[in-house]
């Protein structure tokens, strides 16, 4: 059974499904406000936050940011990871992390299946980064299993 379809027992002695937020993690600022989001979603549902970085495959087209968030080594990127779950724990949230490797966007799609809800950054750190949406998030908005909710990055004042 994979984490996205995790059950618990109910009242009446018949097992339930447990509602299951994900959200898509990629180090920008996008994807932050996505995780504090859908972290205040989990606390209202009394669902499960299971936080997913995708690790793309070595050759893909990246931007600078995406490169130094992507070229950490697995155990870096796991500390941060970690980071942002025992600050949520610390907040009284059921929440896992889990670090798959793949395209993100198909990743992200196919661990939807189990999901009552995809949260992402909807600029995230691709290729065309300061558009609308980003790639990824657009893929996902197309083809996800369950509804998607698209998270803008914070507005940044005027200096």
């Amino acid at each position: 059974m994979s984490e996205a379809t995790m059950t618990r027992e109910s009242s009446r002695g018949t097992e339930a499904r447990r509602a299951t937020i994900v959200v898509g993690i990629d180090g920008s600022e996008s994807s932050d406000a996505a995780v504090q989001w859908a972290a205040d979603e989990a606390r209202r549902r009394g669902a499960q936050l299971i936080l997913l970085h995708v690790r793309q495959p070595e050759g893909s087209v990246m931007t600078v940011d995406s490169r130094r968030y992507g070229a950490l080594a697995l155990r870096d990127t796991v500390g941060l990871l970690w980071q942002q779950v025992t600050a949520l724990k610390e907040q009284k949230i059921d929440v896992v992390g889990r670090v798959d490797d793949g395209s993100p966007d198909q990743v992200l799609i196919e661990v939807s299946r189990g999901a009552d809800l995809l949260v992402l950054g909807a600029e995230g750190t691709g290729r065309h980064r300061g558009l609308l949406l980003g790639d990824v998030a657009q893929e996902c908005a197309r083809s996800a299993n369950c509804p998607v909710v698209l998270i803008p990055p914070p507005r940044r004042r005027p200096a």
